[in-house]
């Protein structure tokens, strides 16, 4: 909760660079980027509250945070509302905490790019494969290897 007083200074700034960058989930848990649409949907809100239900109607899933994160965030005296500046906060330092892991990347940037994209073909690694385990020391030359369910037998 203390937080709040770091990024309270700083919310005009994230919010606008939330608005300008496209982020994308690289695995199929958007849970964080839901909240920070949620956010931006609530980002004129001057009130202590704001709903804690999205456009359609449905509960914002919030279970991405820790448990004290999830206590500042939701009031218990107001269910179904979060309380405004805890919530954005949880939310930028949660996505802070994704882009650092990888889990959100930032399109078109290399620092914080979709690692998943940059891995090879199957069939790029195949034809690689051969000679980088001679490299390695885990065949011999011209000693075959056979791939099983990403394990391999010589």
């Amino acid at each position: 909760m203390l937080l709040y007083g770091q990024i309270g200074r700083d919310r005009a700034v994230m919010f606008d660079l939330a608005e300008k960058l496209e982020f994308t989930a690289t695995s199929e848990d958007g849970r964080v980027l839901d909240a920070l649409a949620h956010a931006r949907w609530h980002q004129a809100a001057r009130g202590e509250y704001i709903t804690a239900f999205d456009e359609m109607g449905q509960e914002v899933d919030i279970s991405f945070a820790t448990q004290n994160w999830r206590k500042a965030a939701c009031d218990k005296t107001r269910p179904g509302q979060f309380v405004r500046k805890h919530f954005e906060a949880m939310v930028f330092t949660a996505l802070a905490e994704e882009l650092r892991t990888g889990d959100v990347a930032v399109v078109g940037s290399e620092e914080y790019a979709d690692w998943s994209k940059q891995l090879l073909a199957w069939e790029a690694v195949q034809e690689k494969l051969g000679a980088y385990l001679v490299e390695v020391g885990l065949c011999e030359e011209g000693e075959t290897a056979e791939f099983d369910a990403g394990f391999f037998r010589r």
